[in-house]
């Protein structure tokens, strides 16, 4: 039996919910499997669109209200599975509700881009803001946490921050 100790560090951490982050969103890629842009399924709310540069996606981020570091965290190939399990339909569904399909680009090799995200009103550190796209189009996108409990939300759910909410129920309690 072998066996390797290693000291966990933030940087190894960060390095380790990046490669999570990644396989979800790969794995969510692969939903998507068929035809060209020409096939594409138009929503109404569908977020999709072009994003071909650096500032095109932090524009993009920028106006859904994410203030976030301009220089990606991580950029890189991830392949969407063939078929989904069930952590890869559940995220399919986050997209879904954005307007978002993975389910043709199943099998897709796409490109995915990490960014620290400065204003999550969670407060929490190591948020990060994930697109995925193919051939230039956003196929995917979200919010997520580091920490093992943490979350993944939709880019277009800009939560308020927790604090204001009770520091106004608080004035409210104290003017009564």
């Amino acid at each position: 039996m072998v066996m390797y100790a290693t000291k966990l560090t933030r940087r190894k951490l960060l390095v380790g919910l990046i490669t999570v982050c990644a396989m979800v969103v790969g794995v969510g890629c692969l939903l998507f499997t068929g035809g060209d842009e020409a096939t594409t399924v138009a929503a109404e709310n569908s977020i999709s669109c072009k994003l071909a540069t650096n500032e095109d996606r932090v524009a993009f981020l920028r106006g859904y209200g994410w203030e976030i570091d301009a220089n990606p965290v991580a950029e890189q190939e991830v392949r969407i599975p063939d078929t989904f399990d069930a952590a890869y339909e559940s995220y399919n569904a986050l997209q879904k509700s954005q307007g978002l399909d993975l389910t043709r680009y199943q099998g897709r090799k796409c490109q995915l881009y990490v960014y620290q995200v400065l204003n999550d009103p969670s407060g929490e550190s190591g948020v990060t803001a994930n697109l995925v796209l193919y051939r230039d189009r956003l196929i995917a996108a979200d919010i997520c946490s580091e920490n093992a409990d943490g979350f993944v939300r939709g880019i277009t759910e800009h939560p308020q921050p927790q604090t204001t909410d009770q520091t106004t129920q608080s004035n409210t309690a104290t003017e009564e």
